[in-house]
């Protein structure tokens, strides 16, 4: 049917603006004379009053042959005084006249709210697959988990209201799988911005172009008329506003795989403008590819991404749907049934994973509704064919078709539908149902031409369309049945292999691809429905057989695409053995593989739940590479320990990781691991690898500071215990770095680091980057290899160093037995023959005390010694550590609790804290801070809260000295005026201080409790204090990005409050200032137009507990990036006691690309050292697996690399790939290969040297 040229896709025809213009002015549409005809059309600008106060030019959609002359004419003739027309008809033009300039003055304000009403009205709805009638999208609506993919390759969970706050991007694709919920999010955007949600408030104008629905039109178009078809504007409103502001506008085009796609379209859309008549497919495609309105935003759904990929413009944002989580299902489940259904539905495993995919949940979801669901269901064709018979059976009674009928109907409709990518259908098409309106699997859609409705049908959702098509696959006689799945298997097979081709450019092979991909649900559904044991019922009830013929045809083909595509497709392979649910063929197809590898995206829930199940029909499992989440890693985790070789990419490390990395050490099964870490949290240090051989766990950290002095390092470790302890205190040192990084040079960080080290057990090996060797470095790593008894070698890569810090060095391990050797910039330490004791080394220094002189120059043993605490009674000379935070149950989320492990006498500063504990021996320390009860200081006169109230506990009782930070500023008023409250017993007494400094309270202990600075209550001297500042998460409900400003003393732990405040961004700046306690404060802040609340505060220096509320709040704009912000004291005539600042909202990314010319020289290192690189890299597969992770060499030659024996072959075939992957390949090959072999890469770069005198070890 050919499309008439007033067709229009809004909901009700009556409520088109073209439909209500024509009919306030009927005369308008039979024009009578010139006037008349004049007025039908808008001349080329017309001056529009906006409702604001000024003008606007109306643009023309296209030049007309009328002139301005006329219309100044009668514009002229109108604005006389009291001339009347003599002419009836001129008096009737000029009424209708002022009636179309009143319709424009409604302003374009106006037009778009009233676009938005009837955009409420279009998707407040959507259809019950059980009654066909209309439900609440709002009830109906989940949010689905969406994760964001990083250029590191890591994926990140993003909610739908931060999609289109990605600073930079202006284009989003979104991908999901069918079901996934991608149009159910399309419409949840649309109903956002038409609510005035803060996450798409930006946009002035948000269009819904449904790719099926464009497809009905065959007539061509310009992009201006095209959108005034899908939306309630007339093309004159829209041409006004996209001339305005397009960098206003977004565009969601959903359901891109709609689209017809050839080389033609293609071509055409490079030719394309917003005025020039096309297809709708061609205006689509222009779209995507900039080629009209290049500064608006697009948000594209589709089932695939890399052919979308290549036509949009830039570089875009891209998102998947991995569906629901258990949480989500849950919530989904509640929406709509008695919470009793929910857990019939999770007592079934099979039946809640496949809830993890939002189309299933909402079938289950209906199909609970009308009785509980058999335990037969074990796959995803099953649910659908359960829920089929149940509709079959409440529903289609009173049909003129007998089932079958109607089943092989529904069958050749679906399978055409298939083949030429339609999903609607018009009623002349549905002539082989006899009753299509009361079908249950269709849905009725009215479409309102301008002044005429027709109707078509759609099948109830997509998936649907694909189970009818293999269901009429199924049913069919044998031999047509045979010949209809093999040109279908041979349809897919042929996009398997030109998916494996590489395409700079759109090509006739990626329309083949998509096709392809689209068809593999058919397959699915095939490999299901061939096994009747898990679908008895459906074929009993329904009376049909299916063809054994069907089944042998899909084992050979999975056997064979098994071997020869089993990199880029493996995922699906592995979804339709799940669905044939035969163990004995799964087992046999992967026992055949050396590799399986799902390294390249995420696994879903439901993904996961398909690989347990092969897994465990599998003997042996040699390799296999997976990217998963912590989430899903529990439910694979037995499998796993069953592979041989295992490689995974997760976003931290959890308990489950654990498991796996204990089963590797005992090596009885799987024997190598390598876990890839993806969690960058921007700090200090970042963990980048975690791998185990020989039962040896290798933890490679690196910094994510770019600096010269970067810190890199290499722990060999023997427990896995301890390799969380690191990871642990990691994540400690960038929560530290966040606000006190700038106080600490690197050297401080190297040090604090092999403190740590000192308190591990199971330490092996340790391979440390450190920017300078000086005494105090020197010094802790004798401490180090002291302490630490499981320690065999210690190496340094050094930047700079002075000969006599290496020879004082060299002496002093020589005399704890053990060697240094130096070799180039390393130094490698080992212990020699004869290995002391930890005893042995401290009795060898005790004897040589008095002898060894102290000296600044050298390392000396006297400076080893512990001081006396008298020595000890100022803080500075403590050595900070970073204490491990411990996990608490859920109800103490918003508590620390810090632990400190002191591996030897010493006076120790707590870098979250500013607590200095003076330490005689070992020992475990606790402390947290606990919440002040002021009543309890009655007893004790006129004393009020000076600080935090902390409770202590050190089993081994070895802290001698307590150190409290306080915030005083001394004057000769308050030099006496602080005390300790100490709490023991639920007695309190009053400790005065042995000593206090300008930064702590000292006193004397002898046992530990609760302790807390105090002070007299009339004490009027200011304090130190701190501005802390936290931004709230923006979310779908407000309008407004919200700033916490919280006036805080000066000795109230950062990290307390930010733990307290863990939803919210902690905004890093110079924070302290000087404030008088009981004075008012008030907060100026520009841009005038943010609102502060409230107006002035009075700041009261008893904010010592565990509930952090915010001195005053900052309402601003959702695109406001940065702010300027300052302190006033009220109370002196607004004096800025913290001057004004600007504050960044946002931060920019950071990232560089390594210059040409580098990778020139990488290039020549490869060909130049060939021979010697076959001969002597010994790291081959983790080179190998080090391309293969970024796709720079073929699953295929990986695969051939790692069977080839000996080593030499294997780097030989390697080499041979790199030719043909250019200098960039060469350049990660030589990246990869100086990180693992750095010694080989020095001394092929500048040849073999002799450096065993420590003389050559020179400082630049």
């Amino acid at each position: 049917m050919e499309v008439p040229d007033d067709f229009n896709f809004s909901d009700r025809a009556v409520d088109s603006p073209e439909y209500k213009r024509r009919r306030k002015y009927p005369e308008l549409q039979k024009p009578t004379d010139g006037h008349e005809k004049h007025l039908a059309l808008l001349p080329p600008t017309v001056p529009l009053k906006i409702s604001h106060g000024f003008k606007k030019n109306l643009p023309a959609l296209e030049e007309t042959p009328h002139s301005l002359s006329r219309m100044t004419e009668l514009t002229t003739q109108t604005s006389g005084a009291d001339e009347k027309p003599s002419d009836p008809s001129e008096l009737k033009y000029r009424k209708r006249q002022r009636e179309i300039y009143e319709k424009q003055d409604m302003g374009a304000e106006e037009i778009v709210q009233q676009y938005k009403l009837s955009v409420k009205k279009k998707y407040e709805s959507v259809l019950s697959f059980l009654c066909g009638e209309q439900e609440s999208f709002s009830a109906l609506y989940t949010a689905p988990v969406i994760v964001q993919k990083n250029a590191n390759g890591s994926f990140k969970n993003i909610c739908l209201s931060e999609l289109f706050q990605l600073y930079g991007l202006i284009t989003i694709i979104l991908q999901g799988d069918s079901g996934s919920g991608k149009t159910i999010i399309a419409q949840k955007i649309m109903l956002d911005w038409a609510s005035d949600a803060v996450s798409v408030r930006r946009f002035k104008l948000v269009f819904y172009l449904k790719c099926e629905e464009l497809m009905c039109i065959s007539e061509e178009m310009n992009l201006i008329q095209l959108l005034s078809y899908t939306c309630s504007l007339t093309s004159e409103e829209i041409s006004q506003i996209l001339q305005q502001s397009p960098e206003k506008v977004l565009f969601i085009i959903d359901g891109f795989d709609e689209l017809r796609l050839t080389q033609d379209i293609y071509d055409m859309s490079a030719h394309t403008n917003p005025l020039q008549k096309a297809p709708p497919e061609v205006i689509l495609f222009a779209l995507l590819r900039g080629r009209i309105l290049p500064k608006s935003f697009l948000l594209v759904t589709t089932k695939t991404k890399d052919t979308v990929n290549k036509l949009l413009k830039g570089q875009p944002c891209f998102t998947e749907i991995m569906g629901f989580y258990e949480k989500e299902v849950e919530k989904y489940f509640q929406k709509f049934i008695f919470i009793k259904a929910y857990y019939s539905v999770i007592a079934n495993e099979t039946l809640f994973t496949a809830c993890s995919i939002p189309i299933i949940c909402r079938i289950i979801s209906d199909r609970v509704k009308l009785g509980a669901v058999t335990n037969k269901v074990k796959t995803t064709t099953s649910i659908y064919a359960d829920f089929v018979s149940t509709l079959l059976e409440h529903h289609c009674q009173g049909l003129s078709q007998s089932v079958p009928t109607l089943l092989r109907s529904l069958g050749q409709l679906a399978e055409r539908g298939m083949l030429e990518q339609q999903v609607l259908f018009d009623e002349k098409g549905l002539h082989e149902i006899s009753d299509p309106a009361y079908s249950p699997f269709l849905s009725r859609l009215l479409f309102k031409r301008r002044i005429w409705q027709e109707t078509m049908f759609s099948f109830m959702h997509y998936s649907f369309q694909e189970f009818f098509t293999a269901l009429f696959y199924v049913l069919l006689d044998e031999e047509e049945s045979q010949e209809k799945v093999k040109e279908l298997l041979h349809t897919v097979e042929r996009g398997c292999v030109f998916s494996s081709w590489t395409y700079g450019d759109f090509s006739t092979a990626d329309v083949e691809v998509r096709h392809a991909k689209l068809l593999q649900p058919v397959i699915l559904f095939l490999c299901g429905l061939c096994k009747k044991k898990w679908i008895p019922s459906f074929f009993e009830k329904l009376n049909m057989a299916v063809s054994i013929s069907v089944e042998t045809q899909l084992k050979e083909w999975i056997n064979q695409c098994s071997q020869r595509y089993q990199n880029e497709h493996m995922l699906f392979i592995l979804h339709c053995l799940y669905e044939l649910h035969e163990k004995s063929f799964v087992g046999k197809v992967l026992d055949g593989l050396f590799l399986i590898d799902l390294s390249n995206t995420p696994l879903k829930m439901a993904d996961c739940w398909v690989l347990k199940y092969c897994l465990k029909c599998c003997e042996h499992i040699r390799n296999l590479k997976l990217h998963v989440t912590s989430d899903n890693l529990k439910m694979l985790q037995p499998e796993l320990s069953r592979c041989k070789e295992l490689w995974l990419m997760m976003d931290h490390i959890s308990d489950d990781v654990v498991c796996l990395i204990t089963a590797a050490g005992e090596g009885k099964i799987l024997h190598k691991l390598i876990i890839k870490l993806l969690e960058n949290s921007g700090g200090v240090f970042c963990p980048e690898t975690v791998s185990v051989k020989n039962k040896d766990i290798t933890l490679s950290v690196c910094s994510s500071v770019v600096t010269e002095t970067s810190l890199k390092t290499e722990f060999t470790l023997t427990c896995p215990n301890t390799l969380i302890s690191i990871i642990k205190w990691v994540k400690t040192q960038n929560e530290r770095a966040m606000y006190s990084y700038s106080y600490f040079g690197l050297e401080e960080e190297e040090i604090r680091l092999l403190m740590f080290l000192k308190s591990l057990s199971g330490l092996k090996k340790v391979c440390l980057q450190v920017s300078n060797l000086t005494n105090k470095l020197a010094k802790n790593i004798l401490y180090l290899i002291q302490d630490c008894p499981s320690l065999t070698e210690f190496s340094l890569n050094i930047r700079k160093s002075i000969l006599v810090q290496i020879q004082s060095l060299m002496e002093k391990l020589k005399q704890m037995g053990w060697t240094l050797t130096v070799w180039r910039t390393s130094l490698f330490i080992q212990p020699d023959v004869e290995r002391f004791t930890k005893v042995e080394v401290k009795t060898k220094r005790e004897m040589k005390e008095s002898k060894v002189g102290e000296s600044s120059d050298s390392v000396s043993y006297s400076s080893l010694k512990v001081e006396s605490p008298t020595e000890q009674s100022f803080s500075e000379n403590a050595e900070v550590f970073t204490p491990e935070l411990i996990q608490r149950g859920d109800e103490d989320k918003h508590k620390n609790t810090y632990r400190f492990l002191c591996a030897h006498a010493g006076q120790f500063q707590c870098s979250l804290t500013n607590l200095v504990f003076v330490m005689e021996g070992e020992g475990k320390i606790l402390y947290n801070i606990v919440s002040w009860d002021p009543r309890l200081l009655d007893g004790l006169g006129q004393m009020k809260p000076a600080g935090p109230l902390y409770n202590i506990d050190c089993a081994a009782g070895s802290v001698s000295q307590l150190h409290l930070p306080h915030c005083e500023i001394f004057t000769e008023k308050n030099t006496d005026g602080l005390a300790v409250a100490h709490f023991t017993g639920g007695n309190i007494e009053m400790i005065q201080p042995f000593n206090v400094t300008k930064s702590h309270v000292i006193i004397d202990i002898k046992d530990l409790s609760i302790f807390g600075l105090i002070k007299k209550i009339f004490s009027g001297s200011p304090i130190v204090a701190q501005v802390l500042l936290f931004l709230r998460p923006v979310t779908v409900e407000q309008e407004q990005k919200i700033l916490n400003v919280h006036l805080l003393p000066g000795n109230v732990p950062v990290s307390e409050v930010q733990c307290y405040h863990q939803d919210k961004t902690y905004i890093e700046t110079s924070s302290q200032c000087h404030l008088f306690p009981g004075r008012q404060y008030s907060l100026c802040c520009q841009p005038e137009k943010c609102e502060v609340q409230p107006m002035s505060e009075i700041f009261e220096c008893n904010n010592f507990g565990q509930n952090h509320h915010p001195t005053f709040e900052v309402f601003l704009d959702v695109n406001i990036k940065e702010v300027r912000l300052g302190v006033l004291d009220k109370s002196v005539d607004g004096t800025e006691v913290w001057n004004r600042r600007r504050i960044l909202l946002t931060a920019p990314s950071q990232g560089l690309e390594p210059p040409a010319q580098r990778r020139i020289t990488e290039t020549e290192f490869v060909n130049k050292h060939r021979d010697k690189l076959i001969e002597r890299v010994s790291s081959v597969m983790t080179i190998a697996d080090g391309l293969r992770t970024k796709d720079m060499i073929p699953g295929e030659m990986y695969s051939k690399v790692h069977a080839a024996e000996p080593r030499q072959e294997k780097m030989r075939l390697l080499l041979d790939i790199l030719e043909s992957g250019g200098a960039a390949v060469k350049a990660e090959f030589y990246r990869l290969l100086k990180k693992n072999e750095p010694h080989l890469v020095d001394e092929l770069e500048s040849g073999p040297a002799d450096y065993s005198n420590a003389e050559k070890f020179q400082s630049d």
